[in-house]
């Protein structure tokens, strides 16, 4: 085993999990979809991979989904929507790709 410091400036975890279980399931609520456009919008501003966007398989909020972490912003989103990808993007990854 190696250990090094993390390669990342700031990682934004979504969860896109399709497991749909009594709580539903992020992947069901646009999960994935909320995932790609964060992506998109990192790669464009050249900012991917030091502000890393990725995906989650569970974060354990299944009801609270579609849920997205920052670190070390330390953030929690859920309920997002493909609506809120503007708003999350202003304040983890545009105000940071400067």
């Amino acid at each position: 085993m190696e250990k090094s410091e993390v390669p990342f400036e700031k990682k934004i975890f979504v969860c896109t999990n399709g497991n749909a279980g009594k709580n539903g399931c992020c992947g069901a609520r646009q999960g994935v979809e909320i995932f790609q456009a964060l992506r998109t919008i990192a790669k464009d501003r050249g900012v991917h991979p030091r502000i890393r966007v990725a995906q989650a398989t569970c974060l354990g909020q299944c009801a609270r989904g579609v849920n997205v972490m920052v670190f070390p912003d330390n953030e929690w989103y859920f309920a997002v929507t493909p609506d809120d990808v503007a708003q999350i993007a202003e304040a983890h990854i545009l105000a940071d790709g400067e």
